[in-house]
């Protein structure tokens, strides 16, 4: 049996399909990647197999969700709590950043957002945080790995942002 192929059609619809594969391999390797989440360190907002897409441009601003890769190998992802020159503070439960009172609002379960009293220096050597540098905190403050534990996150580090839950569909949220 002989298939007939159309070579008008191949090379008309050639150039377009391409171009779009072209498109979709550029956006995928360098704007916007998936990435699973694994654990409960991000809790109410990210669940432990939640699927979120991972932005890999634009500026980082306070209370950022941030991936970032250790030398160990591992991803993490964690708020951005204090940028650069940011001093920052844990007094009675309350973040304060350069002294003043700063609202955390995405922390909505009271159990799991509560942060010990704490200022930069009773973990490093600096009152603030240095240049190039991230102070970054689970939302699950009581079992989250963060920047108390793993240090300040350097710039170069950080793989993105988290911008969209897309997975379960009943967690679907823009971040």
């Amino acid at each position: 049996m002989k298939v007939h192929v159309d070579k008008q059609k191949l090379k008309k619809w050639s150039g377009p399909f391409s171009l779009a594969l072209v498109i979709a391999l550029f956006v995928r390797f360098f704007l916007v990647t998936p990435l699973e989440i694994n654990g409960n360190s991000m809790l109410p907002v990210l669940h432990d197999r939640d699927e979120v897409l991972v932005r890999h441009y634009g500026t980082i601003k306070r209370f950022d969700i941030i991936t970032f890769k250790l030398n160990n190998g591992e991803t993490y992802i964690k708020r951005v709590i204090g940028l650069p020159g940011d001093e920052i503070k844990y007094e009675n439960n309350q973040l304060y950043v350069n002294q003043k009172k700063v609202p955390e609002k995405f922390l909505t379960d009271p159990n799991l957002g509560e942060t010990s009293d704490f200022t930069l220096d009773d973990f490093f050597t600096t009152t603030k945080v240095p240049a190039h540098k991230y102070f970054v905190l689970g939302d699950n403050r009581r079992i989250s790995q963060d920047s108390r534990t793993l240090g300040m996150i350097d710039e170069t580090k950080i793989s993105g942002r988290a911008w969209i839950i897309y997975w379960p569909i009943w967690h679907f949220k823009v971040l």
